[in-house]
């Protein structure tokens, strides 16, 4: 059965997937940006975070996965009713699709945000409001415990960017995920702009919520 957390979770663990040290690198090395959102982090820092990773690209990709996902039948039974008629409506390709996926996009990047400022996301007992906003109770389950990063690869350049591939340790569940981040050059800096194995990361997340339920 699909929980709060394999719907709403998966926010906090590709947004979470770069948080943490790793070896330092030169401003021109693609990995640089994944650097600079664990220093971020690290000092609470989300505006340093957001010059660093694009959110909102970030967020759309996993929304796109999210809603082709929950359009197979029986997929969205057990999400709550709010959440599942925003997700339904996301999926659509009309003008209630757009108003959808934007309020989704600025709840969950709005939690992330809040996450990061309060130090929660650095394994810090946080310290400002609890997290705001309309969809906000609907996160309750989600992991907010320390990400780190691991095993940072070479950047392996394909014509349109970069895939930089890394492991995230969510000390919040206790769960290690193999991810392939994709970084893009944004006003003449590296930026991470998406996952090439977004769908993975979707359907391992979906699955551990289903577990979680039984």
């Amino acid at each position: 059965m699909l929980n709060r957390f394999a719907a709403c979770g998966i926010f906090l663990c590709f947004l979470g997937l770069l948080f943490g040290p790793a070896a330092p690198a030169g401003a021109d090395d693609p990995r640089e940006c994944v650097l600079l959102a664990g220093r971020a982090l690290d000092s609470a820092d989300a505006a340093g975070f957001e010059r660093a990773v694009d959110m909102d690209s970030l967020l759309d990709q996993a929304l796109d996965v999210l809603a082709r996902t929950l359009r197979q039948p029986g997929a969205a039974q057990d999400l709550p009713p709010m959440l599942a008629i925003l997700f339904a409506q996301a999926a659509q390709g009309d003008g209630a699709a757009a108003g959808a996926r934007a309020l989704l996009r600025a709840e969950a990047k709005a939690f992330v945000v809040n996450g990061i400022a309060s130090g929660a996301f650095a394994g810090q007992k946080p310290t400002g409001r609890a997290a705001q906003g309309l969809l906000a109770p609907l996160f309750a389950d989600a992991s907010t415990g320390r990400k780190e990063v691991h095993q940072v690869g070479a950047a392996r350049p394909d014509g349109a960017g970069w895939q930089v591939p890394f492991v995230l340790r969510d000390w919040g569940n206790g769960q290690s995920y193999d991810l392939v981040g994709r970084v893009t050059m944004a006003e003449g800096k590296p930026r991470l702009t998406g996952l090439d194995n977004m769908e993975d990361l979707v359907r391992r997340i979906l699955a551990e919520g289903r577990d979680t339920a039984l």
